[in-house]
């Protein structure tokens, strides 16, 4: 998104319901922290080397109960 006042930037990066904002800038911007992709239905979940590692995780629990 480009604009010249930093206050209505601001203003739609807190309405705008995105998972990575660009203001003034464009999208090839890239840090391998940043997530990117759709959020809820509009794509697959987030992605990026943090969320990609989480979501190739799995949780697991162990409850035991001895005499």
């Amino acid at each position: 998104m480009f604009c010249k006042n930093i206050d209505v930037g601001m203003q739609l990066y807190r309405e705008l319901d995105g998972s990575a904002i660009m203001l003034n800038d464009h999208s090839a911007f890239r840090d391998d922290a940043m997530p990117f992709a759709g959020l809820r239905e509009s794509g697959l979940g987030v992605g990026g080397i943090p969320y990609t590692m989480h979501d190739m995780q799995i949780d697991k629990m162990l409850v035991i109960k001895s005499g």
